[in-house]
């Protein structure tokens, strides 16, 4: 029986948090040891109930057996919390997770600055803008990239740092071998060309909202700093800002138009001394600069330049998929696209009958022109009338 074997149980236990695991882990000294562990010897425990319990003392290594072989089969790499390929800065946040699944290759973070960028889904086009031009130009300097493949802010920070050479990784809120959201599937392909998708949720896991948040503090802990690029007052984005603080972490803020509700977080942020303003990619490789030769070797700072654009309008005309449809569901989708997220919002946007719109919301379901999320529907970004 192989020692990972032992590593996926225990990051399997229902209800046992990873920091949960860490504190079994001092006590026991191995993931094997707490499974050979008589359930007299976990009574002393602090905040053990019977669910966790009873889940530590389900000694069948089936599921983990399953996982393994699937990851083999699907060449997806196991990486644990011994292993010498995990990052160490993961490691020294309160709750790293067990066990990373990994596709592509996992960067090397050993002396070598990474940045994680967040932001909201419905960000501007001046969001994305910022977000291509510091994802870019820290990419272009050797910052390993780190964000979260979502729609807006986060996809753009990935792409960004493909386009421009550098190494970039994923983390997500679903098993690896799950594109979410599915409209980033060529995205996520070619992340895994130029670094890394990794998630702690094994293989076959479907996006849950309650995987957002936790998934979170794995994209700030893979990064030196955190850079909030565009964000609104409630956004998870701030979310991430918090937990970086939290890991001692630096966080980085852009800021923004003060009559933008989309900018408002990040301006809030600032002005609370609760992350330092920057303008340019060089204010951030400064910082990182005087802390490592290295570094400083590697690293050069920026020219002041004007935001970059990105990718040129007729090539990305060539990716567009025209909208097949009725004209009610091309109404429909312009009010989705328009930011109209719920079924009521959209009937008094568009003055359709509900009826209508739910058959329209239906028929754009099926043909990949909307995606329905945990807060409503989302347009797809590849698509043009």
């Amino acid at each position: 029986m192989t020692n990972g074997i032992y590593w996926l149980w225990l990051a399997t236990r229902p209800r046992c948090s990873a920091r949960f695991c860490g504190h079994l882990l001092e006590r026991f000294g191995s993931p094997e040891a707490i499974w050979r562990a008589e359930q007299q010897e976990f009574e002393d425990i602090p905040r053990l109930n019977k669910v966790k319990m009873d889940s530590l003392m389900e000694k069948d290594l089936t599921v983990a057996q399953h996982i393994e072989e699937t990851c083999r089969k699907q060449d997806i790499q196991i990486v644990t919390l011994e292993d010498e390929r995990y990052p160490q800065l993961l490691r020294e946040i309160p709750d790293p997770p067990l066990v990373l699944y990994v596709r592509g290759t996992l960067p090397d973070f050993t002396d070598r600055v990474s940045v994680s960028i967040v932001g909201t889904r419905k960000c501007t086009r001046y969001g994305k803008q910022a977000a291509w031009h510091f994802a870019g130009n820290l990419a272009q300097r050797g910052v390993i990239i780190v964000s979260g493949m979502a729609i807006g802010i986060d996809g753009t920070a990935n792409r960004a740092a493909i386009e421009a050479g550098g190494e970039t990784v994923a983390v997500l809120g679903c098993g690896v071998d799950v594109c979410y959201p599915w409209q980033h599937k060529q995205l996520m392909d070619d992340i895994m060309q130029h670094g890394a998708v990794i998630s702690e949720y094994p293989p076959g896991t479907e996006p849950k909202g309650t995987h957002f948040p936790v998934r979170n503090r794995i994209i700030t802990g893979l990064g030196k700093g955190t850079l909030i690029v565009e964000a609104p007052k409630k956004s998870g984005a701030l979310i991430s800002a918090d937990l970086a603080l939290e890991q001692g972490r630096d966080v980085f803020a852009v800021p923004g138009d003060i009559n933008r509700p989309s900018s408002a977080g990040c301006n809030a942020r600032i002005r609370q001394g609760a992350a330092e303003l920057v303008q340019e990619p060089a204010d951030i490789l400064a910082q990182y600069q005087l802390t490592d030769s290295r570094i400083q070797r590697k690293l050069q700072p920026v020219k002041q330049a004007s935001i970059q654009e990105m990718p040129r309008e007729k090539e990305r005309k060539k990716l567009l998929r025209r909208l097949e449809g009725s004209e009610e569901e091309r109404t429909v989708w312009c009010a989705v696209h328009d930011g109209q997220e719920t079924v009521d919002a959209i009937v008094e946007k568009t003055g359709l009958p509900a009826a209508s719109v739910l058959t329209a919301l239906t028929m754009l379901e099926v043909g990949q022109y909307i995606a329905a999320t945990e807060s409503g529907y989302q347009a797809a970004a590849d698509v043009e009338l």
